[in-house]
């Protein structure tokens, strides 16, 4: 049996598991800080068991319509928006207006996590290749980085050459899962020549597309004002 592929496997699962944990623990704390002083440890301990259960019904939900038309597209698209994402991960905002009832700060947490919980989830599933034991090994690792997600060596993954190079394996699975896709095995592409080239263009492309939304980012973003600093 040529564990190869199992292996390479379980060694992005690893990687991806560590790149997109959120950061769930600070995301927490600044939503839980306006409740009551006796609701906020229930709020963090529902809150953390409400992201366990999201990636749990995510997980088994993209392994139950793996197979389905449209899944591998709609998945490569998820991995290219996480690709873009990496870039500026660890900028945690707590929600815009202060809230006081603990089902209005567990909803806007899940509203916050969805997200990151979807992407991890698609990630590892593309990475396993169909192997459901990989994805419960992605999906184990996934719940004890949900508190580590600002830790500094998690931090020092999303910094360059390794952000760069995690963004080019999100864009080469997303390459591998589009070519998968039923919708695209039915051109007259030859599916061996998709299998072959889809996951090099489409790590180039996410690598691009991450560049110029970065830049974008940093041109566009904030900028401080003149009388800042300057009065005493």
């Amino acid at each position: 049996m040529d564990l190869s592929p199992s292996l390479a496997g379980l060694i992005e699962i690893v990687w991806l598991d560590f790149l997109l944990s959120g950061d769930n623990a600070v995301m927490l704390a600044l939503a839980t800080r306006a409740l009551p002083h006796a609701l906020r440890r229930p709020g963090v301990l529902l809150g953390a068991a409400l992201f366990i259960l999201l990636r749990i019904v995510f997980a088994y939900a993209l392994l139950a319509y793996a197979g389905l038309a449209g899944a591998g597209l709609a998945g490569a698209a998820l991995l290219i928006w996480a690709a873009l994402a990496l870039t500026t991960r660890g900028e945690v905002a707590p929600p815009k207006a202060p809230r006081r009832s603990l089902s209005a700060v567990l909803l806007a947490c899940l509203a916050m996590d969805a997200p990151l919980a979807l992407q991890n989830m698609v990630a590892v599933q593309a990475a396993a290749q169909g192997s459901r034991p990989l994805v419960q090994i992605g999906l184990a690792l996934s719940i004890p980085l949900l508190a580590l997600g600002s830790a500094p060596f998690i931090a020092g993954l999303r910094k360059p050459p390794l952000l760069w190079a995690g963004v080019g394996l999100l864009g080469w699975l997303a390459g591998r899962l589009a070519a998968g896709d039923p919708l695209v095995l039915a051109s007259p592409l030859p599916p061996a020549l998709l299998a072959e080239l889809a996951p090099p263009v489409g790590a180039l492309s996410a690598i691009l597309a991450a560049y110029v939304f970065s830049r974008g980012k940093r041109i566009n973003g904030p900028k401080p004002k003149p009388e800042e600093g300057r009065e005493r």
